[in-house]
């Protein structure tokens, strides 16, 4: 409401919520709604109501108050367009305020690009993504064979296995002493034979006999012998 001078009285100006449909009913039908509201809440509140004399109505600027952050415009400036619905607060003292607002043309909502044939737009455009490789299982170490000199292949094939497999048999039934040197030069001749180079030395199969073929020692007459074992 604007604000009004009288003598005796004081005036002030504040904002009255009207629902649209009885303010533009109210503005048709030409009512003061600024006298019907100060003679209602002079009666709700006891107070005499005297109305002031009449003065000529001055056309005024509608207002429209705009929310916080947004800039106001002036009347001949179409605004950018209020959410649909939502109607501004204007001067309930203006009679031609509600036909001013409704007269302002809207801007229409901006057009997309039509998508040319054969082309993808931005945001229907997808990143190919490598695929991950499977990760590939390590293979089993295996065990490399003993290449050194003196050995052919794994522990299983070494040539005094094979010797006392092929040549020596076990006699536990009366005490057979076979000397130690006579039981080497046979190795001897058995490597020789199977073509295995270098023959190891005494010390490598007295050692293999005693501790992996349990085989026993003994000296007889004076000469260090292996016993209950037969030559074939």
């Amino acid at each position: 409401m604007t604000a009004k001078k009288e003598v005796g009285a004081q005036w002030c100006q504040t904002t009255v919520v009207l629902r649209e449909d009885i303010l533009v009913q109210a503005q048709a039908s030409g009512l003061d709604i600024s006298d019907i509201c100060n003679r209602a809440l002079a009666g709700a509140a006891g107070i005499a109501y005297i109305p002031p004399e009449p003065v000529s109505p001055v056309p005024a600027t509608p207002v429209i108050i705009a929310g916080n952050g947004t800039a106001a415009h002036r009347e001949s400036i179409p605004p950018e367009g209020p959410a649909s619905g939502v109607h501004p607060v204007i001067n309930a003292d203006d009679p031609h305020s509600p036909v001013t607002v409704k007269q302002v043309p809207r801007q229409p909502a901006p057009k997309q690009p039509p998508v040319l044939p054969g082309r993808v737009s931005p945001q229907d455009k997808k990143v190919q993504v490598p695929p991950v490789p499977a990760p590939v299982p390590a293979a089993p170490k295996t065990k490399k064979a003993d290449t050194r000199p003196g050995k052919r292949g794994t522990a299983k094939e070494s040539p005094i296995k094979r010797f006392v497999a092929e040549v020596i048999s076990r006699d536990d039934g009366q005490e057979t002493p076979v000397p130690k040197d006579l039981l080497y030069q046979a190795f001897s001749r058995w490597c020789r034979e199977h073509k295995i180079t270098p023959v190891p030395d005494r010390r490598a199969v007295t050692v293999a006999l005693k501790n992996q073929f349990a085989m026993t020692e003994k000296t007889v007459g004076g000469e260090p012998c292996w016993m209950n074992i037969r030559l074939t």
